[in-house]
């Protein structure tokens, strides 16, 4: 029996070589979609799994507040953290403290780069996370002053080889020895390195460090703990921590699973941006409708055929056939097609996985044929979309009555068009709620970046600067040298120094809480962090940035004891306008000394417009980290040439490592972007399956309707009313798909775009839109079979049994 449903199943899948075709492309780009977004959640989902004690691992983070009010929750916290709840408590059975350096100057040879993946650490470090060491002693690579592990990769780029132990590297003016050389890190961990630091170098560096451990959260703590702790009981004696310690004001300390770190956690100074759980169920929620729309093709196309195998069924059936057999035999054919549909997918899949890494700028693994996970998700898809997909056209097809089918009249229940109804409608539906999606990230997108950002940053360029722990007794005047020269370039117009520049990672700006207004008794401003850019009187007229009140700092200025803040911050501090802050103290000390207000800036986004205007402080420095230069648009490529001549002549030891502004400061909209592309191309994907599907319910109108057709065009019907006829049955259920589609998408894209501080607001056209777009390719996809059977001879539609 089985080799006579094969010869049947294969005989009416090439009988109807055009039906079988679309089911099974339809089927194929639907599971393959599938396969590729849900390999994209896997990745997502994965980060820290590599870790045998990720289950046990939390992090301990910073919450501020000014006062009772909760302010924000920071990632970094105190240095003496991790050893004093380890002696504190049992169920801490270890910590590891991960101190993040900024990008520094690293030097082996004649090699030199600037490197920005480096962090000081404990050795507790490979006790606690599961990195693989590849050579030298784990217990012993970090526990001395000076000491530097790094990874294969970074051994490759600085010796060639991997035989690196013992060898000496200069990170930053100081001579380090590696200990130890591991495996790259992974890519799906929140934590990426290339380069560790003995934390134990800290106080040899700087002083500064033990004086003031208490004073500033700049490190990253993890806690190993013990297996089956409360996580919530914990944090309830983990909140008390703060008051006993007196050390630290208007702060409570909690902890989280190091898991949930990438999706869950959207605290101030990440380790890098973080993914976000609703992008992972947006995006299920797009594969499920992707195969589920594939699933309705199939089904509305198999129906669709029904009539043309109504009279195979009919001679079977009196010729003795059961129906168990027919549902079999049906069900036999949709095995087969899922089957040849899975295997084109998986070729679809193989081909398109690494065009989608491009897309998705996720490293997702290309070699899925030693995944058992994937291979069971396969087979399971394969089994179930066998059987929802054949289940009800196989129902359907045996059901017809013998004595109908042979007299030529076949029996339609109303339940069966009705289900074929709400399944279109459900097709539709999510294919105008991915097109409203679609639109609606594109336009934020759009929106983020043609956003005032209140400067101007065209045509900027920025050089970072040696740092100061080159010992150079000349570094102020070579740097100032260096501004001289090139301001006679013609090309340049300005050149600015300043620590930080917008758009640059959290971790280099400086940043402090606990300022305060002196004199002001009713607002503290304590748990709010200020976030520090030392700069000299240059930096805001090359930015393009405006004062709202005071002045700008100017070449008299004194270094030291004058400040410049930002709207914002002159608002926390509780100045009633910006004009009342000129001449008012802050305690932003400078040898003990308050500083004074001289200028107010005009609200500028130093980090990119989804996230919240940052209060700015602005001391004096005249010369800093980076020097950024406006220059015209005429002949980069040589400007560049002589800046770096320039450079190289002053600093012939120092990286010259440069960026131009705008496209540093547009990598912050890269995620954002790529979530836009992704959900783009899977739309695009949907409607094509959509659009097979009305090609398929299409053609079983018009073979429902054939001698209607005929009959009207003999009593005059035109070939314009005869098309709105036939179309307007698709129109409705369009229409229909569309009222519930909407209020589904108004609530998902509001929620989705409550996550942006700046965002757009949902017009009631990006709503109406899609609907005439589907409307009209609909019409366009029915329009080549209505048509047809419109103009067709009436003699041939009447001649139909």
């Amino acid at each position: 029996m089985l080799k006579n449903y094969l010869k049947i199943g294969l005989r009416n899948m090439l009988k109807g070589k055009a039906f079988s075709i679309i089911n099974i492309l339809g089927l194929a780009v639907g599971m393959a979609a599938f396969l590729l977004i849900i390999q994209y959640v896997r990745y997502e989902k994965s980060y820290e799994n590599f870790h045998v004690n990720a289950d046990n691992i939390y992090r301990v983070t910073v919450d501020l507040y000014d006062g009772d009010e909760y302010v924000t929750t920071d990632c970094e916290t105190y240095g003496p953290l991790g050893p004093l709840l380890k002696d504190k408590w049992p169920e801490v059975q270890d910590y590891v403290r991960m101190f993040y350096y900024d990008a520094i100057e690293v030097k082996s040879g004649q090699d030199k780069f600037y490197e920005s993946r480096v962090y000081f650490t404990d050795p507790s470090v490979f006790d606690i996370f599961s990195y693989e060491m590849l050579k030298g002693n784990k217990n012993e690579a970090l526990n001395k002053p000076f000491q530097v592990v790094i990874t294969s990769s970074i051994a490759q780029k600085y010796f060639g080889t991997d035989d690196v132990l013992g060898k000496s590297m200069n990170i930053d003016g100081q001579e380090y020895r590696v200990s130890g050389l591991m495996a790259d890190v992974p890519p799906n961990t929140h934590l990426k390195f290339d380069i560790l630091l003995s934390h134990s170098t800290l106080p040899q560096l700087w002083d500064w460090y033990e004086k003031f451990q208490w004073q500033g959260n700049n490190e990253y703590t993890y806690l190993l703990m013990q297996p089956g702790t409360d996580l919530e009981a914990f944090n309830q004696k983990l909140g008390k921590v703060a008051d006993e310690l007196e050390k630290v004001e208007d702060e409570k300390f909690t902890a989280g699973l190091i898991k949930d770190i990438h999706l869950y956690s959207h605290r101030t100074f990440e380790p890098e941006a973080t993914g976000g759980a609703e992008t992972v169920f947006f995006l299920l929620i797009i594969a499920f409708f992707i195969i589920a729309i594939a699933w309705v093709n199939y089904i509305n196309l198999s129906t669709s055929r029904a009539i043309s195998r109504a009279r195979e069924v009919g001679v079977r059936k009196v010729l003795g056939s059961a129906k168990s057999q027919l549902v079999f035999q049906f069900l036999f054919e949709s095995v087969l097609v899922n089957l040849f549909a899975v295997i084109i997918a998986f070729t679809m899949l193989q081909i398109a996985l690494p065009y989608f890494r491009d897309i998705s700028g996720q490293p997702i693994a290309l070699n899925i044929l030693s995944d058992y996970q994937f291979w069971l998700m396969l087979f399971g898809m394969f089994i179930i979309g066998s059987l929802l997909s054949g289940i009800y056209p196989a129902m359907v097809l045996s059901g017809f009555r013998p004595v109908s089918v042979l007299k030529g009249t076949l029996r339609n229940s109303s339940h069966g068009q009705w289900l074929r109804k709400a399944l279109v409608v459900f097709q539709f539906g999510s294919t105008i709620f991915l097109i409203i999606g679609t639109s609606v990230v594109y336009l934020q997108i759009n929106h983020l970046r043609s956003k005032d950002l209140g400067m101007d940053l065209s045509h900027t360029l920025t050089v970072r600067t040696p740092e100061l722990l080159i010992s150079d007794s000349l570094y102020n005047v070579k740097l100032q040298n260096a501004r001289d020269q090139l301001l006679n370039y013609p090309n340049i117009q300005s050149i600015a120094f300043s620590e930080s520049v917008p758009g640059i990672s959290l971790h280099e700006l400086s940043t402090t809480t606990g300022i305060k207004w002196v004199g002001n008794k009713t607002k503290e401003g304590n748990g709010f962090n200020y976030y520090i850019v030392r700069s000299n009187e240059d930096y805001i007229p090359t930015l393009g940035m405006e004062m709202v009140s005071g002045r700008n700092f100017d070449k008299a200025t004194v270094y030291g004891g004058q400040i410049l803040i930002n709207e914002k911050a002159a608002e926390i501090l509780g100045f009633e306008s910006p004009e009342a802050a000129i001449g008012e103290k802050i305690t932003y000390y400078w040898h003990n000394e308050p500083s004074t207000i001289i200028g107010v800036t005009k609200n500028y986004h130093q980090r990119s417009p989804k996230e919240s205007m940052l209060p700015m402080l602005f001391p004096y420095r005249p010369v800093e980290g980076f020097m950024t230069l406006k220059v015209s648009g005429n002949d980069i490529r040589g400007t560049l040439s002589t800046i770096e001549d320039t450079w190289n002549a002053l600093f012939p030891e120092s990286v010259f490592d440069y960026f131009f502004l705008d496209q540093n400061y547009d990598q912050q909209y890269k995620a954002d972007t790529q979530f836009g592309a992704v959900v783009t191309l899977f739309a695009c994907l949907a409607i094509f399956i959509a659009c097979l599907g009305l090609f398929g319910l299409s053609s079983f109108t018009i073979t429902q309707r054939t001698k209607e057709v005929g009959i009207r065009k003999v009593l005059g019907a035109s070939v314009a009313q005869i098309v709105t006829l036939l179309s307007k049955g698709i129109i409705i259920l369009i229409i229909v798909a569309d009222v519930v589609a909407i209020p589904i998408a108004y609530l998902v894209l509001s929620e989705w775009l409550a996550g942006y501080v700046t965002h757009i607001n949902l017009s009631w056209w990006l709503f109406v839109i899609p609907l005439f777009f589907v409307v009209a390719l609909a019409m366009f996809t029915v329009g080549f079979n209505t048509i047809r059977a419109a103009i067709a001879n009436p003699v041939d539609s009447l001649k139909q049994e």
